[in-house]
């Protein structure tokens, strides 16, 4: 069975400004990779790393290649879109108070499509979609993921067998944190925060 490790992006202008990003590309800030090097600490001693992965998104692509550089992984990483945070259309890119008033569903409603985008439910099957493509790529392989908050809250919610929307509003992850994660026949199987080898 394959084990993998998902970290989130750094900190964003848009995380820093509180608000939404989804699907637009917001650049990290000036210390944005600041818990990146956090992430690299936690991740150095593993055994052996098969193959990364990020959302094609810069701030995730950008901080897996500084992951990356972190652990000497001189392979390609390899860009997902289905790795990607949820769609947020119309509500992308306002402040997430505002976001919040206009589309009062938007990350409570599993099945809420807010105009232009999409539901958390769709975009928890994409990533599920994806995490079954890369699975099967690969046999006993270490693998690590650079996504989004919402991806981990996803797959943990997915392991759990609780509520996408209400699990997405109640539980948050910081830029340094990392997922220790498996999967087999479209479950994730376990899901706990890694903090690094004893």
């Amino acid at each position: 069975m394959n084990t993998f490790y998902i970290a989130r992006h750094g900190e964003t202008e848009n995380n820093k400004a509180k608000r939404l990003s989804g699907w637009i590309d917001t650049p990290l800030t000036e210390k944005g990779l600041e818990p990146t090097k956090l992430v690299i600490e936690k991740l150095q001693h593993l055994p052996k790393i098969d193959a990364i992965y990020a959302s094609d998104l810069g701030r995730a692509f950008i901080t897996a290649y500084e992951i990356a550089r972190g652990l000497n992984f001189t392979q390609a990483i390899i860009r997902k879109s289905g790795l990607r945070e949820v769609n947020y259309g119309d509500a992308a890119n306002m402040p997430s108070v505002k976001a919040y008033e206009l589309y009062p569903e938007l990350d409570r409603n599993t099945h809420y499509t807010p105009p232009n985008g999409e539901s958390l439910d769709h975009m928890q099957q994409r990533i599920l979609q994806d995490i079954a493509e890369i699975d099967a790529q690969h046999t006993n392989a270490t693998i690590v993921i650079v996504a989004h908050s919402g991806v981990m809250a996803a797959l943990n919610a997915n392991y759990q067998g609780v509520d996408f929307g209400q699990h997405n509003i109640s539980e948050a992850y910081a830029h340094e944190f990392i997922g220790e994660f498996t999967y087999k026949n479209g479950k994730i199987m376990s899901f706990k925060e890694f903090k690094g080898l004893e």
